[in-house]
């Protein structure tokens, strides 16, 4: 293939955008793996050791296209030739990754279906043991499945010219397997999700009608003057006014969102795979179906900072540490100085009232409190290792000059005995 200036063009426009996007699902995934690393209460959760294992897969699968997809796009046959064994290999590797983040979402959505619809088997099912080794078998599946492309039989190779993996020979039975392997993840995927909605559906409706039931007897009640109490007890025996059973708490519902969003970025991935082909020819036809394969490595980690509130807070303090020392220093520098205005403010107040030598007392027992918690706050930041040096050099000063007061006032009190 001859490459003119619009070839160039295309190709540097595409190893952009490319480079942005994985830059970015780097980035994110690590932030995910950092923010569930500082919680014991995350890492204890089996359900968050599914999106540890797919954060890793794709933080492996945005390795291998920084390091292989993009330079072979932007230089092409001079960084590595179409029929090479290194082609070969790193699309090996990277379909291993892709298909264990398959297997993966499968088995997020098997999580979620017991976690909502059966939830008091839901610790025996996932325990941890189990959950491990379901994990270890995602990459074991992954590793099978993505084993003959490295047989000529079954070989994929990237093709930079059109910014899309291809088989080498389009006819080979290989494809079968590829679409075998997402198809059944998809349906657990599909049939998991459908009644889990069911199921929250049919629990709320219980509840309202739940409480539609409470108020109307409410009602009743201080109409017809009867305690509620004696009302639900008369009642009680024809009709069971129990709340509804296997409520869906609101941690669980946040969890359901987030993979089922995942779940659907991979659907729209994978459909376009399949059918945009058949639609178009075109090198840009192909450029947005890999795309969509990077947007999937990001979307993961950008769905659990979106709807995730405990990954956000502990994220938050990894990453501004140092904002929330110093606001904890600055909230107690105004606290030590407004105790001294307001301790000023006293003295002036009864210096009016009360004799020269009761004042002179009074004004050294206050000096000698706000020295004792300048020392005292100086002595807390000195041990603090993150502590601002401009702050600590401005409470030594305030402290130098309490000690000075303190001394001048007791040197005016004896001159006055």
């Amino acid at each position: 293939m001859t490459f003119t200036s619009t070839n160039r063009r295309d190709d540097f426009i595409a190893v952009s955008i490319w480079t942005t996007m994985l830059l970015y699902a780097l980035f994110s995934n690590i932030l995910i793996l950092a923010g569930i690393a500082r919680s014991s209460t995350m890492r204890s959760a089996t359900s968050y050791w599914f999106i540890i294992s797919i954060a890793v897969c794709d933080i492996l699968m945005t390795f291998i296209s920084l390091g292989h997809l993009v330079p072979a796009t932007a230089f092409h046959e001079q960084y590595v030739q179409f029929k090479s064994t290194r082609n070969i290999v790193m699309i090996f590797f990277y379909d291993l990754f892709w298909y264990t983040g398959v297997v993966q979402l499968g088995l997020m959505a098997g999580n979620r279906f017991v976690s909502i619809v059966y939830p008091m088997e839901y610790k025996h099912i996932f325990s941890r043991p189990r959950s491990l080794y379901l994990i270890f078998l995602g990459y074991v599946i992954g590793f099978l499945i993505s084993l003959p492309t490295l047989f000529d039989c079954c070989h994929t190779l990237w093709d930079s010219n059109y910014y899309i993996t291809v088989y080498e020979k389009p006819e080979t039975l290989y494809k079968y397997v590829d679409m075998a392997v997402n198809s059944i993840s998809l349906f657990m995927m599909i049939v998991s999700y459908a009644v889990i909605i069911y199921k929250v559906r049919e629990s709320g409706r219980a509840m309202a009608k739940y409480q539609l039931t409470i108020r109307t007897r409410q009602q009743n009640a201080l109409v017809n003057g009867v305690s509620l109490s004696s009302q639900m007890s008369n009642c009680g025996r024809t009709s069971s006014m129990r709340p509804p059973r296997s409520q869906v708490s609101k941690k669980e519902m946040r969890l359901f969102i987030q993979f089922f969003v995942v779940s659907l970025v991979f659907l729209l991935t994978w459909t376009t795979w399949q059918w945009l082909p058949y639609m178009s020819e075109s090198k840009w036809a192909y450029f947005v179906m890999t795309s969509l394969f990077f947007i999937n490595n990001s979307v993961n980690p950008t769905v659990y900072l979106i709807f995730n509130t405990q990954l956000r807070r502990e994220l938050h303090y990894l990453l501004c540490h140092h904002h929330a020392i110093n606001t904890a220093q600055n909230k107690r520098k105004h606290t030590i100085f407004g105790r001294g205005i307001a301790a000023a403010q006293k003295l002036e107040t009864d210096s009016q009232q009360n004799p020269r030598d009761d004042i002179t007392k009074s004004l050294v027992d206050q000096a000698g409190s706000l020295s004792s918690q300048s020392h005292a706050t100086t002595d807390e930041h000195r041990k603090d290792r993150f502590c601002d040096p401009f702050l600590t050099f401005f409470l030594l000063i305030h402290v130098c000059c309490c000690d000075i007061f303190l001394l001048s006032l007791r040197e005016r009190m004896a001159v006055a005995e």
